[in-house]
């Protein structure tokens, strides 16, 4: 009898350790590689019909990262012909880019909030917003490599000042300040080969990204234009403090607690 208990509270408290590894582990990703980031500011100029944003890699991230929450501020327009081609998770030798999606309405593909609507404009007030990757028509299937920025010329600045993937979007309104939010370094994570990377990727997939979307961003154009004009609503939300929840730490310490439990009850039972 003994040894069962012995055994039941062992099997307990390490399949509760390993759950909460598991949970632990889904923590916030925090957009900020050192060599391609999406938290920065970005301008499209004023000359020619399309412009090249770069590269932003998010750390090869899997299927369960279904949101990308930004946090920015910009002019009224800056998001009229902005559009995200995602790279997703594929041999190292290849790079499989997805249709790339809008943030106005367009036929190749739109930038879906958490409540179907559109990205909100862009203005001198931070806002918040949960993209739904999946609404947004990606291919989640494999993960997420990085997504290519392509804008056009002329449609204005605008900075991101936090961007993070996550596995599940926040409770909150349809759109609130995000004057209040805290972007985390501790929060990203980076590998020590993400630089390398990263940095090649940008460096090879520029002048290839340039001229097979000059085409479709001039196309797109007129339609975006006048898409531009309606009502863009709601999936912004305030963004949360930090990138780990805090269920994780209490599933950990509950954890540690029981094995230490097992461990002092497999000790008394050897002393009788």
């Amino acid at each position: 009898m003994k040894k069962t208990f012995k055994k039941l509270l062992v099997m307990v408290s390490a399949i509760v350790l390993i759950f909460s590894m598991n949970v632990a582990a889904a923590e916030d990703i925090v957009l900020n590689d050192s060599g391609s980031p999406f938290i920065k500011s970005f301008d499209p100029g004023t000359s020619g019909e399309y412009k090249y944003l770069g590269y932003a890699y998010c750390f090869e991230v899997g299927p369960e990262y279904k949101y990308l929450q930004i946090t920015y501020t910009g002019d009224p327009t800056a998001f009229d012909e902005l559009r995200l081609e995602f790279v997703v998770n594929s041999d190292p030798s290849e790079e499989k880019k997805l249709t790339p999606v809008w943030f106005r309405e367009n036929d190749e593909g739109t930038v879906r909030t958490t409540d179907g609507g559109l990205v909100p404009n862009p203005s001198d007030k931070e806002q918040t917003a949960v993209i739904d990757l999946e609404k947004s028509g990606i291919d989640l299937s494999t993960g997420i490599r990085a997504f290519h920025i392509h804008d056009t010329p002329g449609k204005g600045k605008f900075t991101i000042t936090d961007a993070r993937l996550m596995t599940s979007a926040p409770k909150g309104g349809a759109s609130a300040s995000a004057s209040d939010v805290k972007s985390s370094s501790d929060d990203k994570k980076a590998s020590s080969d993400s630089k390398s990377k990263s940095s090649s990727s940008t460096d090879s997939k520029s002048s290839d990204s340039s001229s097979s979307k000059d085409s479709s961003a001039s196309s797109a154009s007129a339609s975006s234009s006048s898409d531009s004009s309606e009502s863009v609503g709601g999936g912004a939300t305030a963004a949360p403090t930090t990138g780990s929840a805090t269920y994780p730490i209490a599933i950990a310490i509950g954890g540690i607690v029981v094995a230490g439990a097992a461990l002092v009850a497999s000790k008394k039972m050897k002393i009788q």
